[in-house]
């Protein structure tokens, strides 16, 4: 297939300068990483058919590596997936990039000679442009544009000076929200607090459209935690806790949202039809993968309640879709304790069958 080539007319500079004052505007209100990706890959994609946008963020707590944070197009969870982090010490690309604050832009990533090609093939990048952020000498991570599959996109010097433009935007953008990640982040997990909840559920509900307003909100609450903390000590809890935030984070790169919102509680939202359908997959999910935890050579095996609700549009609050997802939970709990006790009669009857059967 023939890289589709941008034109590099008046028509076009005039499209790429109107791009840049929208750009700039927007970038103004966004107020998560997801929401920022979600704004530039409308603009990068109608201009450059550049289909999918991702950001990595520096690991504040492993100096050279940047993760995954978010990203948007119909290849953000393969890249969430398959290259949640990078050592930026050891990938060519990305230790020049930090290095000398440059872009890096290939047609074909595929013949790229630096290009980790172990990697490349399995996520079937082609085309992508890739750019440093920094704020003052301070690297904050990594923007990325790209192609997939049999899309190519070949780039003129006008075009790409358009990444070049918008370097700068974007890293303010990213150094506020580094600030705001503060100010919404649980400080133990690193996941999102009510606050953060809050605010990425308004954001999402403003960011999806009428026809497409659904969402899913997913409440779980630990078994018994609190003989944890008074067995093994508070050192332990926050141990496991932290653990087993990771795991979900790790598991659930494709939700919206994930957020611990009190000692042992914790909130999934997912936004997509597919997600809402399967609510009872993703706790699965979370039992098999998510809750065994070794703590100084003892293995726990947390146990939790769960409820959900289905949001529609702007409707209910975070405290009523809490309300309705506890009752839920609540309901769910009390079906269980009534199967199992009917499954504890079936077996006592027949073990009355099998005693009576043996004294005959």
């Amino acid at each position: 297939m023939k890289p589709e080539i941008s034109p590099t007319s008046n028509e076009r500079y005039a499209e790429l300068f109107n791009s840049l004052v929208r750009v700039s505007k927007g970038l103004h209100k966004v107020s998560s990483f997801q929401e920022m990706v979600t704004f530039l890959q409308t603009e990068t994609n109608k201009l450059f058919r550049l289909t999918d946008v991702w950001i990595y963020i520096v690991d504040a707590k492993n100096p050279g590596w940047i993760n995954h944070v978010a990203g948007v197009g119909p290849n953000a969870d393969t890249m969430s997936n398959i290259v949640p982090r990078i050592d930026c010490n050891s990938d060519p690309i990305f230790k020049m990039m930090m290095g000398q604050r440059k872009i890096f832009y290939t047609e074909d990533l595929m013949i790229e000679p630096n290009a980790n090609h172990e990697v490349t093939p399995q996520i079937n990048l082609r085309s992508v442009v890739n750019y440093p952020l920094f704020g003052d000498t301070k690297a904050l991570g990594v923007m990325a544009f790209g192609s997939f599959g049999e899309q190519i996109v070949s780039l003129s010097p006008l075009e790409l000076n358009y990444f070049d433009i918008i370097t700068e935007q974007t890293a303010l953008t990213v150094s506020r929200m580094h600030f705001l990640d503060k100010s919404q982040q649980d400080h133990l997990t690193k996941l999102s607090n009510r606050y953060g909840l809050e605010k990425k559920l308004g954001n999402l509900r403003r960011n999806k459209g009428e026809s497409d307003s659904k969402f899913c909100f997913v409440y779980l609450d630990l078994n018994n935690f609190k003989q944890i903390n008074d067995n093994h000590g508070h050192l332990a809890g926050d141990y496991i806790l932290a653990q087993f935030s990771l795991k979900l984070a790790k598991e659930f790169r494709s939700a919206d949202i994930i957020s611990r919102v009190g000692g042992d509680e914790f909130v999934l939202v997912f936004s997509t039809s597919n997600q809402c359908n399967e609510v009872e997959r993703f706790i699965e999910r979370i039992e098999q993968n998510c809750c065994t935890i070794e703590y100084k050579g003892i293995s726990f095996q947390l146990t939790f309640a769960w409820g959900h609700v289905f949001g529609e549009g702007k409707n209910h609050s975070v405290s009523k879709l809490f309300e309705i997802a506890d009752q839920n939970m609540y309901q769910l709990k009390s079906d269980q304790v009534k199967s199992n006790q009917k499954e504890k009669l079936k077996l006592k009857k027949a073990s009355l069958t099998q005693t009576k059967l043996t004294v005959a």
